[in-house]
């Protein structure tokens, strides 16, 4: 999974140069998922629903299912969270984030005020024609990267994850989506980073503890994603 974001002010054109990212990623047969950032009150279901009568009864966490599925929850989710949670559910190529203008990751912004470290390039998303939107795209695959805390600092020359952030941005260090970790970890709603040794450790020994269990009964076999979830008890 690979993060780029779009920030900018107010009808800097955020979201029609999301938009067309997304598209483009897309026509290039990318899976791509995205996040919408916003200071106000955001719905996604609507006054009169049955759903939306299940939320104002109280429910915190409420879910439609139809011919697509959403999900309205009652809790202000951080990003780490939030793209931890959708590489859980869909593991997406691409996830695109509009309107967060102070996380690391890689951002075109719409706004020339809004140009920090982690700003690929400013874009006057109004104007921007076809050409230079596949240049950028050029350059969310090249520069985009996975969860700040999993990236490797490994043999890189590069002591924390920050600074392998900011080293693939300033092109001293190429991403290889294909060497991220294959163990993804969260402890009390934070993003873990794992070594190898870790990784390995935790992968070998649940695939090893899976294929004593009669795991084909319940319809698993090939183990090719694997989620577990520890609710500690208190006595």
């Amino acid at each position: 999974m690979r993060i780029i974001s779009v920030a900018g002010k107010k009808d800097s054109g955020k979201t029609s140069l999301s938009s067309r990212i997304i598209k483009e990623l897309t026509n290039r047969d990318y899976k791509v998922a995205s996040i919408k950032h916003s200071h106000h009150k955001m719905e996604m279901d609507h006054e009169g629903t049955d759903t939306y009568k299940h939320t104002m009864a109280g429910s915190r966490f409420t879910v439609g299912i139809g011919n697509r599925t959403y999900f309205n929850i009652n809790e202000s989710f951080s990003l780490e969270r939030l793209l931890f949670l959708i590489k859980l559910i869909d593991e997406p190529d691409f996830v695109v984030i509009e309107g967060f203008k102070n996380y690391n990751y890689p951002k075109f912004s719409t706004s020339p005020d809004l140009d920090d470290e982690y700003t690929i390039e400013v874009v006057d998303a109004k104007n921007l024609s076809d050409d230079d939107l596949n240049l950028l795209v050029d350059k969310a695959e090249k520069y985009a990267y996975d969860l700040l805390p999993t990236l490797y600092t490994k043999d890189c020359g590069y002591k924390d994850p920050n600074s392998i952030a900011k080293a693939i941005i300033n092109d001293e260090l190429t991403y290889d989506n294909n060497k991220q970790a294959e163990v993804s970890l969260s402890v009390d709603g934070n993003v873990i980073g794992l070594n190898e040794f870790v990784e390995a450790f935790i992968k070998n020994t649940i695939m090893g503890m899976l294929k004593s269990i009669k795991v084909k009964e319940y319809g698993a076999s090939d183990f090719n994603n694997i989620q577990i979830s520890i609710n500690k008890k208190e006595k």
